[in-house]
C-alpha cells in the first residue's frame, strides 16, 4: 500500500507517535503533501475529543491535499463558492499552500455501533488547535486549516 506510513509529531526535538498515516492525506493519484502543523493540530483535537467523550475517538480525513485538477473537478461537481457552491477557487487544500488544510469528521464506538461526533462539537475542538475552522457543510464535515501556524 502506498504512503502507508504512520506520521510523527512533536516539538523541540521530541517526537510522538501519531494516529494518522501519510496515505490519509493523499489525493486519488497518490500524491500527498501535509504540513507538520496540521498533524499536530489533528492530534491535539483528537486528544481533546477523547477526553470529552472518555473513550477513543477517530478523526477521519475526508479530503486534504488537492492539485489544481482535483480542485477543478470538485468545483465543477459541487460548484464554486463565488457562485454559491462549496469549493473555493483558491482553496487552502491546494499544493501552493503546502498541505495546510483538511476536511474531517469524527466518530467513536458505542457497543457495536459507530456514533458520529456532531459537527458543532468537532468544530469547537478544532478551533483551539487550528487557525481557521468552517463548519456549515450539510454533510456534517468540518474544514480546518493552519494558514498562520504553517508559516512559522
Amino acid at each position: 500500500m502506498r504512503n502507508n506510513l504512520f506520521l510523527l509529531w512533536g516539538d523541540w526535538g521530541r517526537e510522538y507517535g501519531c494516529h494518522f498515516r501519510l496515505s490519509e492525506f493523499e489525493n486519488a493519484d497518490g500524491l500527498v503533501m501535509v504540513n507538520p502543523s496540521v498533524v499536530r493540530s489533528l492530534e491535539l483535537t483528537r486528544f481533546v475529543l477523547c477526553q470529552q467523550y472518555d473513550r477513543e475517538v477517530q478523526i477521519i480525513i475526508k479530503d486534504a491535499f488537492r492539485t489544481e485538477a482535483d480542485n477543478n473537478r470538485l468545483g465543477e461537481k459541487l460548484g464554486w463558492t463565488d457562485e454559491g457552491g462549496l469549493v473555493a477557487r483558491d482553496s487552502k487544500h491546494l499544493a501552493k499552500y503546502g498541505g495546510i488544510a483538511v476536511d474531517i469528521v469524527a466518530r467513536y464506538r458505542e457497543g457495536d455501533k459507530w456514533i458520529r461526533v456532531p459537527q458543532e462539537i468537532l468544530a469547537a475542538a478544532c478551533r483551539d488547535h487550528f487557525d481557521y475552522v468552517k463548519a456549515d457543510y450539510k454533510d456534517g464535515h468540518v474544514h480546518a486549516d493552519n494558514r498562520e501556524r504553517s508559516k512559522g
